[in-house]
């Protein structure tokens, strides 16, 4: 079919959906300003081109847009939300770890999945990928963490032992081993392998964050949790398994032997000649791999006896005016701006994604807050444009701390879905909905979840000396729109408008554009109750 007829048509075949582009045209005697048939062709190509270019994209690293699916029909017709706990617990040898119902409507509607593990002392997280992007939030302690990137050197490697008659022993070598602490955000890309460590008295408590409806995730909503190691119970396993009946294992070899496969990690479903030609190691090795015979207590944290040693930069504490920071890694990766551009010789992938930046405190006071109130409380949001790697996640994070009869006010994401996590004390939350009802009006508590769906209204009012939270936002780059204070979109409004849009008189409506001069976090008001009383 000719391309200009094709266009005109408009089918699945041109596969044409970008707008033409507009013509300036200051010549009508060339041939280049023939509208007919080079636009329409140039604006094909340059389809295709933009085509090519995102898939591209998505190959390296995930993707340069972390796009979401839409949640399915009619999840998000909410008429009444509510605050959220955990409601499955599984027990290791080493620590617990906790879920959310993933089948829950207000998960479902925001497109996540969360789950919390606590590690005790010389407790080892076992490694595990998924199949979303995923983010944590350190609520409590400090230790070690591996991120194993698949196609990245292994760049940590012991030092070189000397022959004194002895047969010298191979050099451990892996991947970069991180420390962290309270306060980080550790950004876990899709089927990245991850593991956690804590070597402190202090348990360590972590919640995790998955997001299912991202594209990334070629599945279904329903999470997953691929495990390296162990035979243990799989955290979201449980809800699968009430959404539809178990189906036996189709596929399996006859007279093999399948009382030997007993564990449930991802070798645990290979036959043991698989697995003993791809490692070259024996049988007995190939059956620890596999989780076969292993105690029944151990699961998905295991206790490590006499601690865990492994290759990773020393610590120290900083010298420079952080007192109040505990300590960073002596060779702690330099902020992405500050990295001169290596020339020549270089693998491009490799310079970007091995060695991006996978951890981002956001919790210390040395930090800057974005917003800061000495009498009100202070907000801090961590980004793709200050934490490059959640731009690949599509997902972003802020901690706020509310001090007692403070607010932050009526407000709206205008691009992302808020889960708002409780880490101590108290508020009192209302949300509306886009027909003007109170879908929520209630606590938050520690440990409580509550999900905002996008562009649902939302404020907050401290009931304890200080309330602290953490939101995951599903936009790595997410925006707010106020409803109250200064540069709202009430104040944003001529008084003109303002008067005739709520009926009232111009002096009203100048109180009400003026009254309030704070952007975001409100300061306890002095005789609150005498106000109500006049009201």
């Amino acid at each position: 079919m000719h391309v200009e007829e094709c266009l005109k048509l408009n089918t699945p075949t041109c596969d044409v959906s970008l707008p033409l582009l507009p013509i300036n045209s200051h010549s009508s005697g060339s041939p280049l300003h023939n509208t007919n048939i080079l636009y329409p062709l140039f604006n094909h190509m340059m389809a295709k081109f933009l085509a090519l270019s995102l898939s591209l994209c998505f190959v390296l690293f995930s993707g340069c847009l972390a796009l979401r699916e839409s949640p399915q029909q009619n999840e998000c017709q909410l008429q009444r939300l509510s605050t959220l706990k955990p409601d499955n617990r599984i027990e290791s040898e080493g620590g617990f770890i906790e879920t959310w119902n993933p089948n829950n409507r207000q998960f479902r509607c925001a497109g996540v999945a969360l789950f919390r593990w606590t590690l005790r002392r010389n407790a080892l997280r076992r490694p595990f990928y998924t199949d979303s992007p995923q983010e944590i939030y350190i609520q409590q302690g400090s230790g070690l963490f591996g991120l194993i990137l698949p196609g990245c050197p292994s760049t940590f490697e012991e030092p070189q032992e000397s022959e004194r008659g002895q047969e010298r022993r191979q050099q451990d070598r892996h991947q970069k081993v991180h420390h962290f602490r309270e306060g980080d955000v550790i950004a876990v890309p899709t089927g990245a392998a991850f593991w956690m460590y804590n070597s402190e008295d202090t348990p360590v408590v972590a919640v995790s964050l998955l997001d299912t409806s991202s594209l990334q995730n070629q599945l279904d909503q329903m999470p997953r949790i691929f495990y390296l190691a162990g035979n243990q119970e799989h955290e979201f396993l449980r809800y699968q398994q009430q959404q539809q009946q178990p189906q036996p294992r189709q596929g399996s070899r006859q007279g093999q032997g399948q009382e030997e496969n007993q564990g449930s990690n991802i070798f645990s479903g290979f036959a043991s000649e698989f697995l003993q030609e791809a490692f070259s190691v024996n049988r007995p090795i190939v059956q620890s791999l596999q989780g076969q015979k292993e105690k029944e207590d151990q699961g998905a944290i295991v206790r490590v006896k006499g601690g865990l040693s492994v290759i990773s930069p020393p610590m120290k504490k900083e010298q420079s005016q952080r007192p109040d920071e505990e300590y960073e890694e002596e060779d702690q990766e330099q902020d992405e701006k500050k990295q001169p551009r290596r020339k020549g010789g270089r693998n491009g992938i490799e310079e970007t994604i091995c060695s991006i930046r996978l951890r981002h405190n956001i919790a210390g006071s040395s930090s800057s807050p974005d917003i800061y109130n000495p009498q009100a409380g202070r907000i801090k949001t961590t980004t793709s444009l200050d934490f490059p790697a959640l731009s690949s996640l599509g997902l972003s994070a802020e901690v706020g701390i509310i001090r007692k009869n403070a607010m932050f006010v009526p407000h709206y994401n205008l691009n992302a879905n808020s889960i708002i996590y409780g880490l101590n004390g108290r508020a009192w939350i209302q949300v509306v909905n886009c027909q003007g009802e109170t879908v929520f009006d209630g606590e938050l508590g520690p440990g409580q979840v509550l999900i905002v769906p996008q562009n649902f209204a939302v404020a907050a009012k401290s009931q304890s000396d200080h309330f602290k939270y953490v939101a995951f936002k599903t936009n790595d780059v997410p925006m707010i729109g106020t409803l109250a204070g200064r540069n709202s979109l009430v104040n944003a409004m001529p008084e003109e408008v303002i008067a005739h849009t709520f009926n009232l008189r111009r002096e009203q409506a100048r109180q009400l554009k003026n009254n309030n001069p704070f952007a975001f976090l409100v300061p306890p008001q002095p005789h609150q109750s005498e106000r109500r009383a006049v009201a």
